[in-house]
């Protein structure tokens, strides 16, 4: 999706190309969402695109030539405006809004475009500002003033100050850098935040006491990246998770190469044409809510599933009881029999039971089975408790998220990006690129989620990107592995020796002392794990860390 920044390069190309031209036709195509303006000015023609769909939204200025509808959809003019002069053009602050000022039969009016993606809106003012028309059906007064959406209170990046940064970050600790700057930065998507963050030498998710050189670095990049936005320079186009992107500058933080194009107006127009073909992006949001309420529902069956279970190993007594009744009743007891109704002496209270038994085993195999449902059930509980209590603490978490989702959905899904990441189904489309996670999510025996990250760089996303600051990290010690991290349900969430012991085991496994029989596991919070400067992929150090010895073992309960 285009940001502010896309939009102040969009405006000084339309300064350049559009004003003192006129306005020869309009065309709305309600069923592909799209507007077009077609201007001429001297012997060019070209065509502003507005495009709202779902799938692939964008603003832009191309050649009127580069315009290629596939459809057979009769165009609708938008506002009569045809022959007007264009006599002006601007962006409405630093957002996603900009205006047309043009002279039609001498009177002034202006256009403004909410470049707003799927929400996006054209409306028709008068030279003082009061609505006057609307493309999409949206309730005003006729001459009522027009008022854009607040931008919130994000910072304008030319005002960025290393003390700034060095403030907010003292004061969001246990959130990343990435998540931070996203929420303060007007005009920055996640890609750009990454970019600066690389050419500062800083991680995504390292808030380790920056020094104050990094900052002055990563202060002095986002004014300089913003600043390129005005310069009007080339279009860069990228494939970046999943979806496409495109830049007025090379991404050092991209190995791929990008496609290069003449304007960025033109390599919007391909990631517009894009996404529409490919649907990447349409309706975001219906499917991430869908994704979480299927991931509610699932933890509600297991917690009526897990309670079933409790009440019946909860009856574990009574197989004791059963058994030993069997053993002093071994003499009535035939092979083929489906129950025995003996007297109960071993109990205060006396009477009769009737157990039920296994007509196709032996006597003995009857008795042993009553007893080892005994053992079972005592083991077991335990267990059974404690991946109830996590089953419900995941619902809760589960259930904020989603409550989130719905009230702000944009700012909630940059919030729990990781975990929506995670919840998302896996599009069984070979032709669509799917997000590749830098871990392999596994399961301990209490139903609490684990990462296991891949290699070097994976590592490092894994631990960084993925984990809260609370949560804790396992590492193999002196030894090259993987970095595992145990998810909690919550801030608050206190985890088991037993917990501890299966995830040490599990990165044990995953180093280069499999093998070995006994194995030294350090673990710490996140928060006390922080990458070098400089340091090669998956190096870091670490500080208040514990050690468990433990012996190798490959998770069981993979995702």
């Amino acid at each position: 999706m285009q940001t502010a920044l896309h939009i102040t390069t969009l405006v000084s190309q339309l300064e350049d190309e559009i004003v003192g031209g006129k306005l020869v036709s309009t065309e709305f195509y309600k069923k592909l969402r799209a507007a077009y303006f077609f201007v001429k000015k001297q012997r060019s023609k070209v065509a502003i695109g507005f495009v709202y769909h779902p799938a692939g939204a964008g603003s832009f200025c191309v050649p009127a030539s580069k315009v290629h509808l596939d459809t057979r959809e009769k165009p609708w003019p938008i506002f009569g405006l045809d022959g007007a002069e264009i006599i002006g053009v601007k962006q409405i602050g630093l957002d996603r809004l900009f205006e047309l000022t043009i002279n039609l039969s001498g009177v002034v009016k202006r256009v403004v475009f909410e470049a707003m993606g799927p929400n996006g809106n054209l409306w028709l003012l008068d030279e003082r500002g009061g609505r006057q028309a609307t493309l999409r059906n949206r309730k005003f007064s006729s001459g009522e003033a027009y008022q854009p959406a607040s931008i919130g209170e994000r910072i304008n990046p030319f005002d960025i100050s290393a003390e700034y940064i060095a403030d907010r970050f003292a004061a969001e600790q246990n959130r990343s850098p990435l998540v931070i700057l996203k929420g303060m930065l007007l005009g920055f998507n996640e890609t750009m935040i990454r970019e600066t963050l690389r050419r500062a030498d800083m991680t995504v998710g390292d808030l380790s006491e920056p020094e104050a050189v990094s900052l002055a670095k990563l202060a002095h990049g986002i004014q300089e990246m913003a600043g390129w936005f005005g310069e009007n320079r080339s279009g860069y186009l990228y494939e970046i998770r999943g979806g496409v992107e495109v830049y007025p500058f090379k991404l050092v933080s991209r190995d791929s190469q990008p496609e290069k194009f003449k304007t960025l107006s033109l390599a919007v127009l391909e990631m517009v044409s894009r996404r529409c073909s490919a649907g990447s992006d349409a309706d975001e949001e219906k499917h991430t809510l869908k994704a979480v309420g299927r991931a509610v529902k699932k933890q509600i069956r297991l917690i009526k599933n897990l309670q079933a279970d409790i009440e019946q190993a909860s009856d574990y007594p009574r197989y004791k009881l059963y058994g030993e009744l069997l053993q002093l009743n071994r003499d009535q007891l035939k092979k083929g029999m489906a129950s025995i109704e003996v007297d109960d002496v071993l109990s205060e209270s006396g009477g009769t039971a009737l157990i039920k038994l296994d007509p196709a085993v032996t006597v003995n195999q009857n008795i042993e089975n009553y007893f080892r449902r005994h053992r079972k059930g005592r083991e077991g509980i335990d267990l059974l408790q404690r991946r109830l209590e996590i089953a419900i603490e995941e619902s809760k978490s589960l259930m904020v998220m989603q409550d989130d989702l719905e009230v702000d959905f944009e700012s909630a899904r940059q919030r729990y990006e990781a975990e929506l990441i995670s919840l998302m189904p896996r599009s069984s489309d070979k032709a669509q690129p799917q997000p590749r996670l830098p871990y392999r999510p596994a399961t301990l025996s209490t139903g609490l989620t684990i990462f296991i990250g891949r290699d070097g760089t994976d590592n490092d996303r894994t631990t960084f990107d993925f984990a809260r600051p609370y949560e804790l990290w396992f590492h193999t010690s002196q030894c090259p592995g993987s970095h595992v991290v145990m998810k909690f349900p919550n801030k608050s969430f206190e985890p088991s020796k037993r917990e501890i012991e299966e995830t040490a085991a599990v990165a044990a496994f995953h180093s280069k002392a499999r093998n070995n029989s006994l194995v030294p596991v350090i673990y710490t919070q996140r928060r006390y794990v922080r990458k070098p400067r400089k340091a090669k992929p998956g190096l870091v150090t670490v500080e208040r860390e514990r050690s468990v010895m433990v012996a190798p073992k490959k998770e069981t309960n993979s995702q």
